[in-house]
Protein backbone atom coordinates (compact mmCIF):
# COMPACT_ATOMS: atom_id res chain seq x y z
CA UNK A 1 0.00 0.00 0.00
CA UNK A 2 1.32 3.69 -0.71
CA UNK A 3 1.39 6.14 1.79
CA UNK A 4 -0.16 9.48 1.20
CA UNK A 5 2.36 12.33 1.91
CA UNK A 6 0.48 13.96 4.32
CA UNK A 7 3.43 17.16 4.70
CA UNK A 8 2.07 17.84 1.13
CA UNK A 9 -1.20 17.52 1.30
CA UNK A 10 -1.92 19.45 4.45
CA UNK A 11 -1.95 23.25 3.96
CA UNK A 12 0.19 25.70 6.34
CA UNK A 13 -1.00 26.59 9.55
CA UNK A 14 -2.02 30.78 9.57
CA UNK A 15 0.75 30.98 12.63
CA UNK A 16 3.41 29.51 9.94
CA UNK A 17 2.19 32.04 7.27
CA UNK A 18 2.09 35.15 9.54
CA UNK A 19 5.69 34.56 10.24
CA UNK A 20 7.00 33.62 6.71
CA UNK A 21 4.68 36.81 5.16
CA UNK A 22 6.76 38.64 7.84
CA UNK A 23 10.18 37.81 6.45
CA UNK A 24 9.94 40.11 3.76
CA UNK A 25 10.35 43.96 4.80
CA UNK A 26 9.72 45.12 1.42
CA UNK A 27 7.10 42.50 -1.09
CA UNK A 28 8.55 43.71 -3.87
CA UNK A 29 12.32 42.69 -3.53
CA UNK A 30 13.13 38.58 -3.37
CA UNK A 31 14.61 36.95 -0.73
CA UNK A 32 17.24 33.64 -0.94
CA UNK A 33 16.77 30.20 1.19
CA UNK A 34 19.32 31.01 3.53
CA UNK A 35 17.48 34.64 4.23
CA UNK A 36 14.13 32.85 4.99
CA UNK A 37 15.59 29.52 6.73
CA UNK A 38 17.15 31.78 8.67
CA UNK A 39 14.23 33.76 9.91
CA UNK A 40 12.04 30.71 10.37
CA UNK A 41 14.69 29.36 12.86
CA UNK A 42 15.00 33.30 14.46
CA UNK A 43 11.24 33.28 14.95
CA UNK A 44 10.68 29.52 16.31
CA UNK A 45 8.92 27.83 13.32
CA UNK A 46 11.66 26.06 12.22
CA UNK A 47 14.03 23.99 15.16
CA UNK A 48 17.32 24.53 14.19
CA UNK A 49 19.72 26.10 11.74
CA UNK A 50 20.98 22.35 10.52
CA UNK A 51 17.12 21.57 9.94
CA UNK A 52 16.89 22.53 6.64
CA UNK A 53 14.16 20.55 4.89
CA UNK A 54 12.17 21.61 7.50
CA UNK A 55 12.02 25.07 5.57
CA UNK A 56 11.90 23.72 2.67
CA UNK A 57 8.55 21.58 3.12
CA UNK A 58 7.24 24.87 4.34
CA UNK A 59 8.33 26.71 1.12
CA UNK A 60 6.96 24.05 -0.95
CA UNK A 61 3.34 24.36 0.58
CA UNK A 62 3.82 27.96 0.39
CA UNK A 63 4.23 27.27 -3.15
CA UNK A 64 1.51 25.23 -3.34
CA UNK A 65 -1.16 27.80 -1.07
CA UNK A 66 0.10 30.61 -3.97
CA UNK A 67 1.59 32.33 -1.21
CA UNK A 68 5.54 32.71 -2.82
CA UNK A 69 6.79 31.91 -6.10
CA UNK A 70 9.72 30.40 -6.92
CA UNK A 71 11.42 29.45 -10.03
CA UNK A 72 13.08 25.89 -10.66
CA UNK A 73 17.08 26.69 -10.67
CA UNK A 74 16.92 30.01 -9.06
CA UNK A 75 17.72 31.28 -5.51
CA UNK A 76 14.90 33.55 -5.62
CA UNK A 77 11.57 33.87 -3.84
CA UNK A 78 9.02 36.33 -4.63
CA UNK A 79 6.14 37.01 -2.29
CA UNK A 80 2.62 36.42 -4.35
CA UNK A 81 0.80 39.73 -2.22
CA UNK A 82 0.05 43.00 -3.56
CA UNK A 83 1.44 45.46 -1.68
CA UNK A 84 -1.16 47.29 -0.40
CA UNK A 85 -2.85 43.98 0.79
CA UNK A 86 0.69 43.32 2.61
CA UNK A 87 0.55 46.22 4.41
CA UNK A 88 -2.77 45.79 5.55
CA UNK A 89 -2.08 42.25 6.76
CA UNK A 90 1.42 43.30 7.94
CA UNK A 91 -0.48 46.19 10.14
CA UNK A 92 -2.81 43.87 11.85
CA UNK A 93 -0.45 41.10 12.51
CA UNK A 94 1.53 43.08 14.20
CA UNK A 95 -1.13 44.55 16.22
CA UNK A 96 -2.30 40.98 17.11
CA UNK A 97 1.23 40.53 18.36
CA UNK A 98 1.75 43.82 20.45
CA UNK A 99 -1.41 44.49 21.97
CA UNK A 100 -4.65 42.79 23.68
CA UNK A 101 -7.98 41.95 21.07
CA UNK A 102 -11.38 41.60 21.98
CA UNK A 103 -13.89 39.19 20.25
CA UNK A 104 -17.64 39.37 19.90
CA UNK A 105 -20.27 37.06 18.38
CA UNK A 106 -23.27 38.34 16.97
CA UNK A 107 -26.24 37.28 15.67
CA UNK A 108 -29.29 35.34 16.96
CA UNK A 109 -29.52 33.48 20.35
CA UNK A 110 -27.93 29.99 18.03
CA UNK A 111 -26.39 30.97 15.96
CA UNK A 112 -24.13 34.00 14.55
CA UNK A 113 -24.17 36.25 11.75
CA UNK A 114 -20.80 37.85 12.38
CA UNK A 115 -17.81 38.14 14.50
CA UNK A 116 -15.88 41.25 15.10
CA UNK A 117 -11.91 41.73 16.30
CA UNK A 118 -11.43 44.91 18.29
CA UNK A 119 -7.50 44.96 17.92
CA UNK A 120 -6.06 46.73 20.28
CA UNK A 121 -9.14 47.01 22.54
CA UNK A 122 -8.19 45.45 26.60
CA UNK A 123 -9.91 42.59 27.16
CA UNK A 124 -10.65 43.64 30.75
CA UNK A 125 -13.45 45.39 28.52
CA UNK A 126 -15.80 42.82 28.79
CA UNK A 127 -16.12 43.28 32.73
CA UNK A 128 -17.64 46.59 32.72
CA UNK A 129 -21.19 46.22 32.20
CA UNK A 130 -21.55 49.76 30.69
CA UNK A 131 -18.92 48.89 28.27
CA UNK A 132 -20.29 45.55 27.60
CA UNK A 133 -23.51 47.68 26.92
CA UNK A 134 -22.18 49.94 24.50
CA UNK A 135 -20.72 46.96 22.46
CA UNK A 136 -24.19 45.38 22.46
CA UNK A 137 -25.50 48.42 20.76
CA UNK A 138 -22.93 49.59 18.25
CA UNK A 139 -22.07 45.95 17.36
CA UNK A 140 -25.46 44.76 16.49
CA UNK A 141 -25.50 47.71 14.28
CA UNK A 142 -22.55 46.84 13.11
CA UNK A 143 -23.66 43.89 12.03
CA UNK A 144 -26.39 44.53 10.33
CA UNK A 145 -24.70 46.71 8.41
CA UNK A 146 -21.99 44.39 7.46
CA UNK A 147 -24.95 42.09 6.26
CA UNK A 148 -26.14 44.32 4.18
CA UNK A 149 -22.72 44.82 2.29
CA UNK A 150 -23.09 41.13 1.91
CA UNK A 151 -26.22 41.27 0.13
CA UNK A 152 -25.41 44.22 -1.50
CA UNK A 153 -22.13 42.85 -3.19
CA UNK A 154 -24.26 39.33 -3.68
CA UNK A 155 -26.79 41.86 -5.94
CA UNK A 156 -23.88 43.56 -7.68
CA UNK A 157 -22.81 39.73 -8.05
CA UNK A 158 -26.14 38.91 -9.99
CA UNK A 159 -26.45 41.94 -12.17
CA UNK A 160 -22.70 41.26 -13.75
CA UNK A 161 -24.45 38.08 -14.69
CA UNK A 162 -27.72 39.29 -15.44
CA UNK A 163 -27.55 42.51 -16.40
CA UNK A 164 -30.98 43.39 -17.64
CA UNK A 165 -32.68 41.47 -14.28
CA UNK A 166 -34.36 44.12 -12.07
CA UNK A 167 -32.75 47.19 -10.62
CA UNK A 168 -34.50 46.95 -7.19
CA UNK A 169 -32.50 47.12 -3.81
CA UNK A 170 -32.65 44.39 -1.80
CA UNK A 171 -35.39 44.61 1.55
CA UNK A 172 -32.64 44.49 4.29
CA UNK A 173 -30.31 46.59 2.15
CA UNK A 174 -33.25 49.32 1.80
CA UNK A 175 -34.29 48.80 5.60
CA UNK A 176 -30.40 49.70 6.63
CA UNK A 177 -30.40 52.42 4.41
CA UNK A 178 -33.76 54.04 5.67
CA UNK A 179 -32.30 53.19 9.74
CA UNK A 180 -28.89 55.01 8.79
CA UNK A 181 -30.86 57.96 7.21
CA UNK A 182 -31.03 59.88 10.17
CA UNK A 183 -27.80 59.30 12.22
CA UNK A 184 -26.18 60.29 8.78
CA UNK A 185 -27.72 63.29 8.51
CA UNK A 186 -27.88 64.21 12.22
CA UNK A 187 -24.45 63.18 13.01
CA UNK A 188 -22.35 63.91 9.32
CA UNK A 189 -24.72 66.58 7.71
CA UNK A 190 -26.73 69.16 9.29
CA UNK A 191 -25.37 71.95 11.75
CA UNK A 192 -23.92 75.24 11.03
CA UNK A 193 -21.21 73.49 9.11
CA UNK A 194 -22.96 70.84 8.09
CA UNK A 195 -20.49 68.15 9.65
CA UNK A 196 -23.61 67.05 12.01
CA UNK A 197 -24.56 67.82 15.43
CA UNK A 198 -22.91 68.17 18.16
CA UNK A 199 -23.62 66.17 21.74
CA UNK A 200 -25.01 69.02 22.78
CA UNK A 201 -27.56 69.75 20.05
CA UNK A 202 -28.67 66.33 19.94
CA UNK A 203 -29.81 66.25 23.31
CA UNK A 204 -32.48 69.18 22.74
CA UNK A 205 -33.36 67.29 19.28
CA UNK A 206 -33.26 63.26 19.80
CA UNK A 207 -35.26 63.43 23.45
CA UNK A 208 -38.18 65.11 21.02
CA UNK A 209 -37.99 62.81 18.44
CA UNK A 210 -38.08 59.86 20.29
CA UNK A 211 -40.99 61.46 22.32
CA UNK A 212 -43.02 62.11 18.66
CA UNK A 213 -42.41 57.51 17.82
CA UNK A 214 -45.78 55.89 18.60
CA UNK A 215 -46.06 53.11 21.87
CA UNK A 216 -46.75 50.35 19.09
CA UNK A 217 -46.76 50.67 15.25
CA UNK A 218 -49.75 48.48 15.33
CA UNK A 219 -51.15 45.78 17.81
CA UNK A 220 -48.19 43.73 19.58
CA UNK A 221 -45.70 45.25 17.49
CA UNK A 222 -44.17 47.70 19.61
CA UNK A 223 -41.50 50.27 19.21
CA UNK A 224 -39.55 49.71 22.46
CA UNK A 225 -39.73 53.65 22.73
CA UNK A 226 -40.01 53.22 26.38
CA UNK A 227 -36.47 51.03 26.19
CA UNK A 228 -34.66 54.07 23.70
CA UNK A 229 -35.64 56.87 26.38
CA UNK A 230 -34.17 54.92 29.36
CA UNK A 231 -31.01 54.22 27.20
CA UNK A 232 -31.34 57.56 25.91
CA UNK A 233 -31.01 59.11 29.80
CA UNK A 234 -28.40 56.72 31.04
CA UNK A 235 -26.02 57.81 28.04
CA UNK A 236 -26.89 61.50 29.78
CA UNK A 237 -26.12 60.37 33.13
CA UNK A 238 -22.55 58.66 32.19
CA UNK A 239 -21.69 61.65 30.34
CA UNK A 240 -22.43 63.73 33.47
CA UNK A 241 -20.41 61.26 35.61
CA UNK A 242 -17.53 61.86 33.00
CA UNK A 243 -17.65 65.38 33.76
CA UNK A 244 -17.23 65.12 37.41
CA UNK A 245 -14.32 62.61 37.19
CA UNK A 246 -12.46 65.02 34.83
CA UNK A 247 -12.30 68.37 36.58
CA UNK A 248 -9.06 67.52 38.61
CA UNK A 249 -7.70 65.09 35.93
CA UNK A 250 -5.50 65.16 32.92
CA UNK A 251 -7.70 65.23 30.10
CA UNK A 252 -5.60 62.57 28.65
CA UNK A 253 -3.68 59.78 29.98
CA UNK A 254 -3.11 58.08 27.10
CA UNK A 255 -1.53 59.89 23.97
CA UNK A 256 -4.00 59.09 21.39
CA UNK A 257 -2.72 57.03 18.33
CA UNK A 258 -5.13 55.71 15.79
CA UNK A 259 -2.64 52.90 14.79
CA UNK A 260 -3.57 51.52 17.54
CA UNK A 261 -6.43 49.95 16.52
CA UNK A 262 -8.23 48.01 14.08
CA UNK A 263 -11.69 46.95 13.65
CA UNK A 264 -11.93 43.78 11.57
CA UNK A 265 -15.29 42.23 10.90
CA UNK A 266 -15.41 38.46 9.46
CA UNK A 267 -18.56 36.17 8.89
CA UNK A 268 -18.90 33.19 11.92
CA UNK A 269 -16.25 30.24 12.18
CA UNK A 270 -18.32 27.98 10.66
CA UNK A 271 -18.85 29.04 8.22
CA UNK A 272 -15.59 30.28 7.02
CA UNK A 273 -15.16 25.57 6.49
CA UNK A 274 -18.37 25.42 5.77
CA UNK A 275 -18.14 21.97 3.78
CA UNK A 276 -16.99 20.35 7.25
CA UNK A 277 -20.17 22.33 9.06
CA UNK A 278 -22.24 21.50 6.66
CA UNK A 279 -20.80 18.07 6.08
CA UNK A 280 -21.59 17.43 9.98
CA UNK A 281 -25.35 19.29 9.70
CA UNK A 282 -25.91 16.17 7.18
CA UNK A 283 -24.09 13.39 9.14
CA UNK A 284 -26.99 14.95 12.20
CA UNK A 285 -29.93 14.63 10.18
CA UNK A 286 -29.08 10.75 8.88
CA UNK A 287 -28.70 10.12 12.40
CA UNK A 288 -32.10 11.82 13.29
CA UNK A 289 -34.16 10.77 10.66
CA UNK A 290 -32.99 7.22 10.07
CA UNK A 291 -35.78 5.74 10.84
CA UNK A 292 -37.91 8.15 8.52
CA UNK A 293 -38.79 6.87 5.35
CA UNK A 294 -35.49 7.33 2.09
CA UNK A 295 -38.35 10.31 0.57
CA UNK A 296 -38.29 12.08 3.69
CA UNK A 297 -34.61 11.98 4.34
CA UNK A 298 -34.21 12.97 0.88
CA UNK A 299 -36.39 16.44 1.39
CA UNK A 300 -33.97 17.10 4.67
CA UNK A 301 -30.81 16.94 1.81
CA UNK A 302 -32.42 18.61 -0.83
CA UNK A 303 -30.70 22.20 1.01
CA UNK A 304 -27.06 21.49 1.03
CA UNK A 305 -24.33 20.92 -1.38
CA UNK A 306 -24.76 17.82 -3.32
CA UNK A 307 -20.78 17.09 -3.21
CA UNK A 308 -21.36 17.43 0.77
CA UNK A 309 -24.50 15.18 0.43
CA UNK A 310 -23.08 12.32 -1.86
CA UNK A 311 -19.84 12.51 0.74
CA UNK A 312 -21.46 11.91 3.74
CA UNK A 313 -23.97 9.32 2.49
CA UNK A 314 -20.77 6.98 0.99
CA UNK A 315 -18.58 7.56 4.63
CA UNK A 316 -21.57 7.15 6.39
CA UNK A 317 -24.44 5.87 4.89
CA UNK A 318 -23.57 1.83 5.23
CA UNK A 319 -23.18 2.48 9.04
CA UNK A 320 -26.22 4.71 10.03
CA UNK A 321 -28.99 3.87 7.09
CA UNK A 322 -29.52 -0.57 6.15
CA UNK A 323 -28.08 -1.17 2.42
CA UNK A 324 -31.50 -0.80 0.80
CA UNK A 325 -32.61 2.40 2.77
CA UNK A 326 -29.44 4.06 1.87
CA UNK A 327 -29.70 3.41 -2.02
CA UNK A 328 -33.65 4.15 -1.79
CA UNK A 329 -32.38 7.65 -0.38
CA UNK A 330 -29.58 8.51 -2.85
CA UNK A 331 -32.20 7.03 -5.77
CA UNK A 332 -34.46 9.66 -4.79
CA UNK A 333 -32.30 12.18 -3.75
CA UNK A 334 -30.51 12.10 -6.91
CA UNK A 335 -33.79 12.86 -8.78
CA UNK A 336 -34.78 15.39 -6.37
CA UNK A 337 -31.75 17.62 -6.92
CA UNK A 338 -31.80 17.27 -10.69
CA UNK A 339 -35.67 18.31 -10.31
CA UNK A 340 -34.81 21.33 -8.38
CA UNK A 341 -31.54 22.37 -10.07
CA UNK A 342 -34.13 22.55 -13.17
CA UNK A 343 -36.70 24.36 -11.42
CA UNK A 344 -34.91 26.55 -9.61
CA UNK A 345 -31.75 27.50 -11.52
CA UNK A 346 -33.60 27.49 -15.05
CA UNK A 347 -36.86 27.92 -15.34
CA UNK A 348 -37.27 30.28 -12.51
CA UNK A 349 -34.83 32.39 -14.21
CA UNK A 350 -35.73 31.02 -17.91
CA UNK A 351 -36.55 34.61 -19.14
CA UNK A 352 -33.48 36.60 -18.54
CA UNK A 353 -31.33 34.27 -20.50
CA UNK A 354 -30.02 35.30 -24.01
CA UNK A 355 -31.31 33.09 -26.33
CA UNK A 356 -27.80 31.28 -26.96
CA UNK A 357 -28.18 30.60 -23.43
CA UNK A 358 -31.41 29.64 -23.53
CA UNK A 359 -30.91 26.80 -25.95
CA UNK A 360 -27.85 25.54 -23.62
CA UNK A 361 -30.76 25.81 -20.80
CA UNK A 362 -33.22 23.28 -22.61
CA UNK A 363 -30.19 20.84 -23.97
CA UNK A 364 -29.59 20.50 -19.80
CA UNK A 365 -33.28 19.94 -19.17
CA UNK A 366 -33.32 17.38 -21.63
CA UNK A 367 -30.15 15.83 -20.51
CA UNK A 368 -31.13 15.77 -16.94
CA UNK A 369 -34.77 13.92 -17.97
CA UNK A 370 -33.22 11.75 -20.05
CA UNK A 371 -31.08 10.51 -17.37
CA UNK A 372 -33.54 10.60 -14.03
CA UNK A 373 -36.84 9.94 -16.19
CA UNK A 374 -39.00 12.96 -17.24
CA UNK A 375 -42.37 12.30 -14.94
CA UNK A 376 -39.46 11.97 -11.87
CA UNK A 377 -38.31 15.25 -12.54
CA UNK A 378 -41.58 16.89 -12.78
CA UNK A 379 -42.89 14.41 -9.70
CA UNK A 380 -39.96 15.74 -7.33
CA UNK A 381 -40.74 19.85 -8.75
CA UNK A 382 -42.94 19.38 -5.49
CA UNK A 383 -39.92 19.51 -3.66
CA UNK A 384 -38.12 22.07 -5.38
CA UNK A 385 -37.13 25.34 -3.41
CA UNK A 386 -38.13 27.67 -6.73
CA UNK A 387 -40.34 30.60 -5.82
CA UNK A 388 -42.33 29.61 -9.06
CA UNK A 389 -44.18 26.76 -6.26
CA UNK A 390 -45.17 23.69 -8.20
CA UNK A 391 -46.50 22.09 -5.34
CA UNK A 392 -50.13 21.93 -6.68
CA UNK A 393 -51.09 21.66 -10.03
CA UNK A 394 -52.99 24.16 -11.76
CA UNK A 395 -53.64 25.05 -15.38
CA UNK A 396 -50.90 28.18 -15.40
CA UNK A 397 -47.94 25.87 -14.12
CA UNK A 398 -48.72 22.94 -16.10
CA UNK A 399 -48.79 25.19 -19.73
CA UNK A 400 -45.12 27.03 -17.55
CA UNK A 401 -43.93 22.71 -17.58
CA UNK A 402 -45.22 22.21 -21.21
CA UNK A 403 -43.06 24.15 -22.69
CA UNK A 404 -40.08 23.36 -21.21
CA UNK A 405 -41.12 19.54 -21.55
CA UNK A 406 -42.87 19.79 -24.95
CA UNK A 407 -43.06 15.60 -25.26
CA UNK A 408 -45.62 15.43 -23.04
CA UNK A 409 -49.40 16.44 -22.90
CA UNK A 410 -50.41 19.32 -20.26
CA UNK A 411 -52.63 15.98 -18.91
CA UNK A 412 -49.32 13.74 -18.35
CA UNK A 413 -47.61 16.87 -16.13
CA UNK A 414 -50.96 17.41 -14.44
CA UNK A 415 -51.17 13.44 -13.32
CA UNK A 416 -47.25 14.23 -12.85
CA UNK A 417 -47.80 17.34 -10.64
CA UNK A 418 -50.75 15.67 -8.48
CA UNK A 419 -48.66 12.59 -7.54
CA UNK A 420 -45.65 14.78 -6.40
CA UNK A 421 -48.04 16.82 -4.61
CA UNK A 422 -49.32 14.07 -2.68
CA UNK A 423 -46.12 12.70 -2.02
CA UNK A 424 -44.71 16.57 -0.47
CA UNK A 425 -48.33 17.07 1.42
CA UNK A 426 -47.49 13.50 3.51
CA UNK A 427 -44.24 14.33 4.13
CA UNK A 428 -44.74 18.31 4.83
CA UNK A 429 -47.51 16.65 7.43
CA UNK A 430 -45.06 14.28 8.98
CA UNK A 431 -42.73 17.11 9.48
CA UNK A 432 -45.19 19.09 11.54
CA UNK A 433 -46.16 16.57 13.89
CA UNK A 434 -41.90 15.93 14.40
CA UNK A 435 -42.03 19.59 15.36
CA UNK A 436 -44.75 19.42 17.30
CA UNK A 437 -43.54 16.63 19.39
CA UNK A 438 -40.50 18.66 19.86
CA UNK A 439 -42.53 21.45 20.90
CA UNK A 440 -44.43 20.06 23.72
CA UNK A 441 -41.06 17.97 24.90
CA UNK A 442 -39.71 21.09 25.34
CA UNK A 443 -42.93 22.30 27.16
CA UNK A 444 -42.91 19.78 29.63
CA UNK A 445 -39.53 19.82 30.22
CA UNK A 446 -39.75 23.50 31.21
CA UNK A 447 -43.42 22.54 33.63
Amino acid sequence: MTRRNASGSRKLSQSVVDVLVSLWINPEDPLIFTQIHKGLVKKGKVKDEKYRTSTIRILRKAENQNLITHEDNSRLYFLNVVPDEFRIFNYLETLRQKGETVKLHFGGSLWSLCQIYLLGMPKSALKYPNIRSILQVLGTRILMLFESFRILSQELKKREIMPHISNKIPPLVARELMLELIPYYLGSRAGSDFDGLSFEDLNVVLPKMIQALPEEVESQNPTRKDLILEHFQSIKELMKQKEIQQEDEEESILEENPRDFALVIIPPEESLDEDWHERRSIKQILEDYKEKSPLYIASELLPFEKENVLKILEIYGKKILDFEKLYKTKKIYEKMYASDYIATLIIHSFEYYPEEEKRKAMKIIEELSEKHGFKPIIVYMAFSRSSKIFRLPTPEKEKILKKFFPRHSEQAIHEWLSEGAALAKEVYEEKIKDLESIFMLERLKKE
